[in-house]
């Protein structure tokens, strides 16, 4: 029954915001954290962060109404600033014996940035988000290698698209 209600709230809704484009870019890191994947935690780690980000941001405009990947009057430009892992990184073990892929564990998050921009270019709007734990209490289970950033990353994507309806609405 709940799935009904909430399949009929979900097609009300695109019947009465019918999808709007946007272009995403394709995920950057600041110079300062390509350097710290190419030196400390590998290059996967760029790409699995690259497509968390993706598909995280891709994913909630497409439940705002958004359809990614479009030609459209706003793009977004998408840059991972900064990001710790709780677990230590294929790279980093494979560097560092003494480490321990099950034991070792440390505090994590990630700082990201977004700019809308209109069709010539133009900003609109700018979004960033930073979010670590403040201690390793504050993780809930076992983490694994990017679970505080795979949060900040959720959290920065809503604003994203919070942002971009926003926009829109003008």
């Amino acid at each position: 029954m709940r799935l009904s209600f909430a399949l009929a709230g979900a097609a009300l809704f695109a019947l009465a915001h019918p999808a709007s484009a946007v272009t995403l870019s394709e995920v950057s890191f600041s110079p300062e954290f390509q350097q710290e994947l190419d030196e400390e935690y590998g290059p996967r780690e760029g790409e699995v962060l690259r497509a968390l980000v993706s598909e995280a941001v891709a994913a909630e405009l497409e439940r705002r109404g958004a359809a990614p990947g479009a030609a459209s009057s706003i793009s977004i430009d998408l840059v991972i600033i900064d990001a710790d892992p709780n677990r230590p990184t294929m790279q980093q073990l494979a560097e560092q014996p003494g480490l321990d892929a099950f034991r070792s564990v440390s505090i994590g998050g990630a700082e990201l940035r977004a700019v809308l921009r209109g069709a010539g270019g133009e900003v609109l709007n700018e979004i960033t988000h930073r979010r670590y734990n403040h201690s390793l209490q504050d993780l809930v289970g076992p983490p694994t290698t990017w679970t505080e950033a795979r949060r900040a990353i959720r959290q920065f994507a809503v604003k994203v698209a919070d942002a971009y309806v926003a926009q829109t609405a003008r």
